[in-house]
């Protein structure tokens, strides 16, 4: 989707006094919302659970949803990121590598020290450098996001492996995993943490200059750099971020299953771009949000859940997740061309 040069960004002045001036927040939520995936895809979640239920009484009761939610949640947190970098025009492959490295990292922590609070820092410390990294490579060195994020990808994941002797580090101390059993009635508390944070994602992608500027890279970086917008650091900012956020869900899964191991993260980058596609973030850029993006790795979840629940055999399992993945995509391209000619109407009236 591009971006007009004299208004780069829906409702959007470049000669307003603060270079990018928010316009009004119930039009431009209700013009995303309508893009977005979210209604769709709880409706999906609906279906889902009405049809499965009526197999199995599995499908409904209180353990299978508190597991459920407990899944989604370090998908939910890694994802939220993953979609600023896909709606800045970017692409991170690496998150499944950060996920190991704090899941790992936070391990060690907590056992050598019993702190959890290091632990935590310790993850996003070291999630954080990871990020970095790629936004170097990226927005300095100029490499493409698909090949900077692979690599550092593969480097993170076999240095992580190799220090650790490929063994998981357990035990680890009962105040570091009372973080992953505690509940809030059926409410896994990491759960709540995961929406937490998916809720400040959302109010810095809608209602800030920050999430204004992510989506005008994502439409046009040309138009957006003569807006006086600093593209690279905006790009490298979210690129570290991710790399934090997806060492801080690597932690809490450490702390869920009581042990961090080298196996944590694998096709996780998958995963996650799975549940932000499918959740209305497009591939193009610029467009999604993040109530979409959750109900994508509830849906996501869900599915796998749900087709173990129905004794379906594991393989099978990869196709309906990858069939619906690209029902999403195909989604996408139909959408995209909708907006174009939409826009291309509005020029010539």
């Amino acid at each position: 989707m591009g971006i007009d040069t004299e208004n780069p960004v829906p409702g959007y002045s470049v000669g307003s006094t603060n270079a990018i001036q928010r316009a009004s927040t119930s039009t431009t939520m209700r013009t995303r919302l309508k893009s977005s995936l979210a209604l769709p895809v709880l409706i999906t979640i609906t279906l889902i659970v009405l049809i499965g239920s009526t197999q199995t009484t599995l499908f409904v009761a209180e353990a299978t949803w508190s597991n459920i939610l407990r899944a989604s949640s370090f998908i939910i947190i890694v994802a939220c990121f993953e979609a600023l970098v896909l709606i800045s025009g970017g692409l991170d492959l690496s998150v499944g590598a950060s996920f190991l490295t704090g899941a790992m990292t936070a391990a060690l922590i907590a056992q050598q020290t019993g702190s959890v609070a290091l632990a935590f820092l310790g993850a996003v410390a070291v999630g954080f450098g990871i990020g970095t990294i790629n936004g170097l490579l990226i927005n300095w060195l100029k490499i493409s996001p698909i090949i900077a994020t692979l690599a550092t990808m593969f480097a993170v994941s076999a240095i992580v492996i190799t220090l650790s002797g490929g063994l998981a580090i357990a035990p680890l101390p009962d105040a570091f995993n009372q973080i992953g059993s505690a509940k809030w009635g059926m409410i896994p508390a990491i759960f709540i943490c995961a929406i937490v944070i998916a809720i400040g994602v959302h109010i810095v992608l809608e209602y800030t200059d920050w999430g204004t500027r992510i989506r005008a890279i994502g439409g046009n970086k040309e138009a957006a750099q003569k807006m006086g917008i600093n593209v690279a650091l905006t790009s490298f900012l979210i690129y570290a971020c991710t790399g934090a956020f997806s060492a801080v869900a690597g932690g809490l899964q450490a702390a869920s299953l009581g042990s961090g191991s080298p196996t944590f993260g694998v096709g996780m980058e998958l995963t996650v771009i799975a549940a932000v596609v499918i959740g209305g973030v497009s591939i193009y850029g610029a467009v999604g949000t993040i109530p979409g993006v959750v109900a994508g790795a509830v849906l996501l979840t869900l599915i796998t859940v749900g087709l173990v629940l129905l004794r379906i055999s594991g393989s099978l399992q990869d196709f309906y997740v990858g069939l619906v993945l690209v029902i999403a995509v195909v989604i996408d391209r139909f959408r995209k061309e909708r907006m174009f000619k939409t826009s291309v109407k509005k020029k010539g009236s």
